[in-house]
């Protein structure tokens, strides 16, 4: 079973909220919050540590393996940001998933398509659906690069996975879902086996020292 949670950071505005949060963080994560210049990206990053928090609270210390990629003996997991929410996805298999917003990314289509699938893409896809699908497309492509703990040294053109209106995955063993995603955004969840998808707010990830606590 894949697990998956979504977050609105938006709570960490109110500074109460944010000192709360930033106090339960480890010192590594308090600098790689305080790195970023603007105020929402520090909330994203804060909001993926109280997960991280999270992880090592139930299964022991997160490292960062040669591909960048983090990891925990006897846990998969993979997290993701987009506009105000942060997404994260745990398994006993490797998983990965992904969030990004609709709307004028289509211009970067032909780059990390194949040819074939740029090519369908413009056949078979009505104008009116295009940033949609693509964003569809996108998300099922950086869940499945992730998944196999690649991220980007699998080039995104390499493969694919839209076929009309439809996503499949490139590798049989593994399963590319759609979650019910956000208004103005798209979420794909690459993994093994059926998954769940939890709302849970900032308040909960304080407030909380087991994912089976917000399930």
């Amino acid at each position: 079973m894949i697990r998956c949670f979504v977050t609105d950071c938006s709570p960490l505005e109110d500074t109460a909220v944010y000192d709360r949060a930033y106090a339960l963080l480890s010192d590594t994560r308090k600098g790689k919050a305080d790195f970023y210049r603007f105020p929402k990206d520090r909330m994203l990053s804060i909001t993926a540590g109280l997960f991280l928090r999270l992880i090592e609270e139930s299964y022991g210390a997160v490292t960062e393996d040669g591909n960048g990629k983090l990891r925990c003996q006897g846990i998969e997991f993979n997290l993701s940001h987009s506009g105000h929410y942060v997404t994260f996805a745990v398994s006993d298999d490797p998983v990965g998933i992904d969030i990004e917003a609709i709307g004028h990314n289509r211009d970067i289509a032909k780059r990390v398509m194949d040819p074939q699938e740029y090519a369908d893409f413009m056949d078979t896809v009505g104008e009116k659906d295009r940033e949609e699908v693509f964003a569809r497309m996108w998300t099922a492509k950086e869940s499945y690069m992730k998944a196999l703990g690649l991220g980007f040294r699998l080039p995104p053109e390499s493969f694919r996975v839209l076929y009309g209106y439809d996503i499949r995955s490139p590798d049989g063993s593994m399963t590319i879902s759609e979650p019910k995603s956000l208004e103005g955004f798209r979420i794909s969840v690459c993994g093994k086996g059926d998954y769940s998808i939890h709302t849970v707010a900032v308040e909960e990830l304080m407030d909380t020292s087991s994912f089976e606590d917000i399930l």
